[in-house]
């Protein structure tokens, strides 16, 4: 997206293409500004929601902003031209632990915090230095045209 010269109008349908789609590929503004929306919203709905409903309820908004989430990181997986099972393994792992959360950890305890969700936090780690900060394939490649190239024309 460029946000220099973008109309007003314009703006909710860019963001939509950025956090609802999976097709084609992002640039690392484009994915640090949808990251940064993600984060903005969870924060603010997560802690309202927390106060009224506790984990369930912040565990239901955080799946629901896994889809915007996924859409990002696969995008930006497509413009690194990598494969987009490292994506979906994460998300699976994501969601699957989301859910556990949910429920108070399903008696799985010390496995759960000291195992389990460590481990999903080194894997969002590794995710996000390599979404945010490599550069991208240049030129086209199999997901589509350079966005940085669709910027600069």
């Amino acid at each position: 997206m460029d946000f220099q010269n973008l109309d007003p109008q314009k703006l909710v349908p860019e963001f939509q293409k950025l956090l609802l789609t999976f097709d084609g590929r992002i640039a690392r503004q484009d994915f640090w500004i949808g990251i940064v929306v993600l984060i903005v919203v969870n924060l603010i709905i997560g802690t309202v929601l927390g106060w009224i409903g506790g984990a369930f309820l912040s565990g239901l908004l955080s799946l629901v902003l896994a889809y915007p989430g996924y859409c990002l990181s696969l995008k930006r997986s497509n413009d690194l031209d990598y494969p987009q099972t490292y994506v979906q393994g994460f998300m699976a792992l994501q969601i699957a632990l989301t859910v556990i959360s949910m429920f108070g950890g399903l008696g799985l305890g010390f496995l759960f915090f000291s195992v389990l969700l460590p481990i999903l936090a080194i894997a969002a780690l590794a995710l996000l230095v390599v979404l945010g900060f490599f550069q991208g394939t240049t030129g086209p490649n199999r997901y589509g045209p350079d966005p940085l190239a669709s910027q600069a024309a």
